[in-house]
């Protein structure tokens, strides 16, 4: 099989000759460990992210495209860099914190302006289109998690609670820019759409059922119908954490499969496996709390083959850890879990 037939049988739940395997992110640290290779550590790099993942025989690729543009430094040097949804960010090494929201004040929601789609350009999937044999995923953000940057955390949880309405203002502006991404993307070569809206922490869901309702699930539904419509690609969901309140919720709004499946937030593969194996391609489950991050091969190992052996029977399966390989993880457990697999 194919890397792109390979994957997307897992997708329709057909068995594969060998489990797909592919991670949402590689950062660019751990990339470069294992390749012995000091490629620069831009967010997104064509060479070292095709090179790690042909190192590792992974089978997807996952890019997207989020417009900013440096307009400033701060007194002690560090960039001011606006976003396209409108919020201005600090930028210092390898973190950013907003300096300014999209919206200072949450009751002028009516004149925020949808982003300008002519800044996504897509030049990154075109690429590995034209000149990878990856199956694509393409990012775009959801309800959540895109109105969660462009607020501070605090002020995002307050108004969801106090100015739903105001909020709901803002989704309706910036969801069909989300979907117009998702369709360049797909003009670009995508062969599916990761929506990523992280919602919930280890203990649950972070906001509660009548606001999900209103300003998470409809948006869900209408991003799947209208990029469907357009072109009838898988749409996945990434969200870490403890997701197992909202399951139902998440079929119910028409995804094809979802990405983390966090085990030490709950989301035991077996469990989900028998609920919602045959509705949902699973994607993850690799723990990083310890198994990746501080154990050994021989721990590793055994846990890839456990997750396997459960989650794969039947199809539906795609094997990545249960969020990105950062770069804590010993370049000896990232070859051991892929060596694993390839058995």
């Amino acid at each position: 099989m194919t890397k792109k037939e390979r994957v997307m049988a897992a997708i329709h739940h057909q068995e594969t000759d060998r489990v797909p395997k592919g991670e949402v992110y590689i950062q660019p640290k751990v990339s470069n460990a294992l390749l012995g290779k000091d490629y620069p550590l831009d967010h997104q790099h064509f060479e070292r992210d095709v090179a790690v993942r042909k190192l590792l025989n992974m089978d997807l690729v996952n890019a997207g495209d989020w417009p900013e543009w440096e307009i400033g430094t701060t007194d002690d040097g560090k960039k001011i860099v606006q976003s396209v949804y409108g919020q201005t960010f600090v930028v210092g090494g390898e973190s950013k914190h907003i300096l300014k929201p999209a919206l200072e004040d949450i009751e002028d929601a009516e004149e925020y302006e949808e982003p300008d789609i002519s800044k996504v350009k897509g030049d990154l999937i075109e690429r590995y289109a034209k000149e990878t044999d990856f199956f694509i995923f393409a990012q775009v953000g959801g309800p959540i998690s895109m109105l969660n940057e462009m607020f501070p955390m605090e002020d995002y949880m307050v108004y969801c609670l106090t100015n739903t309405e105001e909020m709901r203002i803002i989704s309706e502006k910036v969801i069909p820019f989300e979907i117009k991404k998702a369709k360049l993307f797909i003009d670009k070569g995508a062969d599916a759409i990761l929506i990523t809206d992280d919602m919930a922490f280890n203990t649950g869901v972070f906001l509660p059922p009548y606001i999900m309702e209103e300003l998470a699930y409809p948006f869900y539904k209408q991003m799947i119908k209208e990029i469907k419509a357009y072109k009838d690609v898988p749409v996945f969901l990434h969200s870490d954490g403890n997701l197992n309140s909202v399951m139902d919720d998440i079929v119910e709004c028409g995804f094809d499969g979802i990405q983390s499946l966090q085990p030490s937030a709950g989301m035991d593969i077996a469990e989900i496996k028998e609920k919602y194996g045959d509705k949902l391609c699973l994607w993850g489950n690799i723990d990083l709390d310890h198994v990746m991050c501080f154990g050994t091969t021989d721990e590793v190992k055994p846990d890839v083959r456990r997750t396997i052996d459960i989650a794969s029977p039947g199809g539906g399966f795609i094997l990545s850890t249960c969020n990105t390989m950062v770069d804590i993880i010993p370049t000896e457990n990232i070859l051991a879990m892929m060596e694993e697999a390839e058995k």
